[in-house]
């Protein structure tokens, strides 16, 4: 869906216009994408529930099982005010439904145009009691997860921390469990099938499966269960977990942002001091960017990681609109950062335009490289010649279409499958013509997202 981004990217610019209220951008700018992008993302199919049973699969290797042929049974009960106010939240403070969205949005207007300081977070920890697969705990903690896309939904996503408060507690050796609520993908298949391909690329990446949620027996239908990305990941990832890992969203290598970077262990530099070499990187002439970047960035690994995000039309990604993404300091690598996928909650349109993914500073500077703009041709077409396989794809979607239907009560459900099917059939010819227009150079100057430079 274009919606998140249209609408992110008008109220980004929008700050520029001091006399444009939030609720202007709204009702006027994007008035009938966001009205429709929000009955959408309300528009929850109804749920079907499942019925807890112990299983062989649940558990392996002391986790919770990523394997995408075993659905999750998942049953919360809590205050039932709690899972109002719960599902009600947004980041940035105000109720979803107040002012029709309008109030929230002003929030982030107001933070969408400083850099320099971090975004709030409003959301709340509330008690419940957790049951997966007759595996049982009780008070765990609970919190609603999101951003923008997916906070306008009746079926919050979540995190759950099962030792929040009471010591060590987990289950089956897990204890952050990470729950997407899908509610802008109506196949609910896209989260899993994207970063599938990302591993088959072999390139790190969060593992996925499915996750039939109630809570409060309200059957809220099929959840993404994604693996977090922390010390566990690192471990599994990268052979260590010792680095610096950041999140990134709507922000760049720039000195004076370092506060938007959210550093997400306790090994990490809490103010985001190990940026500022890229960022110093960043600001040399291009006769002289590769031979410092290449030590605090592995480039071969980003290009990669560029020509991925391209092949699924990732545009909320870093590429395109520098968000949803981790950056991590591998010291197996000499410290050097590697770019972490996140935020796969859709597609992009089929189109046959690489201008959208040079807006970030990396593609932006690599892109005005001659040797830099070849590598990263090279790789999309390695990419497209030995990863993008339409036949494993479809089944990869027939076999978790199934899983769905079992999940949800969705009368149009195979027309939408078969949009995805389209999509998967149709990306290759859409790559041809990129390649064969080569990579577009990015514009001389950076182009900042931020007025308070």
């Amino acid at each position: 869906m274009k919606n998140k981004v249209l609408l992110l990217t008008l109220i980004l610019s929008a700050t520029l216009f001091t006399a444009i209220s939030c609720k202007k951008i709204f009702l006027e700018f994007v008035a009938d994408t966001l009205m429709s992008a929000f009955d959408l993302w309300e528009d929850r199919p109804q749920g079907i529930p499942c019925n807890q049973a112990l299983s062989n699969a649940t558990i392996n290797i002391q986790e919770l099982t990523f394997d995408m042929d075993h659905m999750l049974c998942i049953n919360i009960n809590m205050d039932a005010s709690d899972f109002d106010n719960m599902r009600n939240e947004s980041k940035f403070g105000p109720n979803i439904y107040e002012d029709d969205g309008n109030a929230a949005c002003a929030v982030l207007v107001e933070y969408a145009g400083k850099c320099d300081v971090p975004f709030p977070s409003y959301y709340n920890w509330y008690s419940g009691d957790l049951t997966i697969d007759g595996l049982s705990l009780s008070d765990v903690g609970l919190r609603k997860k999101g951003f923008l896309g997916s906070i306008f939904s009746t079926a919050p996503s979540m995190r759950i921390i099962t030792n929040k408060y009471v010591s060590g507690q987990n289950i089956g050796g897990t204890q952050r469990i990470t729950l997407n609520n899908n509610s802008q993908d109506d196949t609910r298949i896209w989260t899993s099938l994207g970063y599938k391909i990302f591993e088959l690329a072999n390139y790190p990446a969060p593992r996925t499966n499915f996750a039939n949620v109630s809570i409060n027996d309200e059957a809220l239908g099929v959840y993404t269960h994604l693996e977090p990305i922390d010390e566990k990941f690192l471990k599994r990832a990268f052979g260590n977990n010792a680095g610096h890992l950041y999140e990134g969203q709507i922000i760049d290598f720039e000195e004076k942002w370092l506060p938007r970077w959210d550093a997400k262990t306790a090994n990490t530099n809490q103010v985001g001091l190990p940026i500022i070499d890229i960022a110093e990187d960043l600001d040399l002439p291009d006769d002289k960017l590769i031979s410092a970047l290449e030590q605090d960035l592995n480039i071969d690994r980003f290009i990669t990681f560029w020509a991925l995000e391209v092949l699924l039309a990732l545009d909320d990604g870093y590429c395109s609109n520098r968000n949803n993404f981790f950056i991590y300091f591998d010291p197996n690598d000499g410290g050097r950062v590697t770019f972490i996928p996140w935020g796969l909650d859709y597609h992009g349109e089929n189109e046959s335009s690489l201008e959208n993914f040079v807006h970030a500073e990396l593609p932006r500077r690599l892109s005005r490289i001659p040797a830099m703009a070849s590598k990263f041709e090279t790789e999309l077409q390695r990419l497209l010649d030995d990863v993008w396989d339409e036949p494993a794809f479809l089944s990869f979607i027939d076999s978790a279409a199934t899983k769905v239907t079992s999940a949800q009560i969705d009368p149009d459900y195979q027309n939408k499958v078969d949009n995805l099917k389209t999509w998967i059939l149709d990306r290759r010819t859409f790559v041809k013509i990129m390649l064969a227009t080569g990579l577009p150079k990015g514009n001389e100057k950076e182009s900042n997202k931020c007025t308070n430079d």
